[in-house]
């Protein structure tokens, strides 16, 4: 009797146990799709998988989710799914990040990773995670759903820097559905729902084979995939469409991306330093994040500066609330910047910490990212 855990894995004549227990993988989002990812990538032996997700498991979420249960409601969906994985298999390393995994996976892990697979449920999630692994030359597939259909899009930017992102092929819809959220300023609206997309286990459990499917691929195969590609399957027609994803010159994620990246840890605290790694106080740095750096009510002329602190913020972090002078109660104009130079920033801001993920600016071929998470917390992978 045979008592290898993993003995018909090696009947497969394509699959390298080894190999698939050599590899790191980043799960970002740890619901319904993550959760068959998850479940998939450790019955499958993977080496370790990193989980990121900020969310608590809800009482809804159990008819989607096979490795919660229902004393887990309440809990981190990252901590709790990292810990079934290690129930499933003790030789897995599934290791929790509660988070934002805008905030928490660095570069450095990101470079370490052989996959990302993105298991998030809007727009701006993805777009971010997108902009994460082409940077860092990660491969990224991402993974959506809904009642009868799932959708995988594979990236293959480790063997293929130059295809296209996720945001290439965006409608400009999805950017107005996503500036539906935040006011001209960048604040997040008040008492804006956002609408459920409904789904069962039948498509997440599809979605979540197709997703580790294709990272099977990528990891033992890299040279199949020569193209973006998306996988639309049909859940209640049982019809698949396979169509490459073609790359836009001026799409917003990797247009403004050379063909040399590097990545520099930069210490956010604007200093002299700041100029020194950008080699030119005026060259302009691309923020990865919208900042509010000021404002003014026109009624009174009370100003942000004192509202502020620190003084420079993440639009989006915000709402309307700082849009209202606090001593009189009319509206304040709001400053919102997302490129500054190294000189102007020292002017005006020094000593103060860039809330930013990072800033990218050019030096000849090269897009050079001043990575500021570096100095801060990192994911442990």
């Amino acid at each position: 009797m045979q008592d290898d855990r993993y003995g018909r894995h090696a009947l497969i004549d394509w699959f390298s146990q080894p190999r698939v227990q050599s590899a790191r993988f980043v799960v970002a989002g740890a619901g319904a799709i993550g959760n068959e990812v998850i479940k998939n990538l450790t019955l499958l032996g993977a080496g370790h998988i990193a989980i990121h997700d900020f969310d608590r498991i809800e009482r809804h979420n159990l008819t989607r989710s096979v490795l919660f249960r229902e004393h887990d409601v309440g809990g981190h969906k990252a901590a709790i799914a990292a810990a079934r994985a290690r129930e499933l298999d003790q030789a897995v390393q599934a290791v929790a990040v509660p988070g934002d995994f805008w905030e928490m996976l660095s570069f450095e892990a990101l470079r370490r990773a052989d996959c990302v697979i993105g298991c998030v449920d809007n727009f701006e999630a993805r777009i971010r995670l997108n902009r994460l692994c082409r940077i860092a030359g990660t491969n990224l597939i991402d993974v959506a759903i809904d009642s009868r259909r799932t959708s995988v899009e594979v990236f293959p930017f480790a063997s293929r820097p130059d295809c296209a992102c996720y945001e290439c092929t965006l409608p400009p819809g999805v950017y107005e559905r996503i500036a539906q959220r935040y006011s001209c300023s960048g604040l997040r609206r008040l008492g804006l729902e956002e609408r459920r997309i409904p789904t069962t286990i039948l498509t997440s459990s599809t979605a979540g084979a197709l997703a580790v499917s294709a990272a099977m691929r990528l990891l033992h195969a890299p040279q199949e995939t020569t193209t973006a590609r998306r996988v639309v399957t049909d859940t209640i027609s049982f019809t698949t469409s396979v169509a490459p994803l073609e790359r836009a010159e001026c799409c917003p994620g990797c247009g403004d991306l050379m063909s040399e990246i590097q990545i520099i840890a930069c210490d956010p605290v604007v200093a002299l330093n700041l100029a020194a790694a950008a080699a030119d106080p005026d060259v302009s740095l691309r923020m990865s994040d919208a900042l509010i750096t000021g404002g003014s009510c026109a009624a009174c002329g009370h100003t942000l500066d004192a509202d502020l602190a620190p003084r420079l913020r993440v639009a989006r972090g915000q709402d309307e609330r700082l849009s209202h002078c606090r001593r009189c109660g009319s509206d304040v104009a709001i400053t919102v910047q997302d490129q500054f130079t190294p000189a102007e920033l020292c002017a005006q801001f020094a000593g103060v910490r860039i809330p930013a993920r990072f800033a990218v600016f050019d030096a000849g071929d090269t897009s050079v990212v001043l990575d500021f998470l570096a100095a801060g917390r990192v994911c442990p992978m």
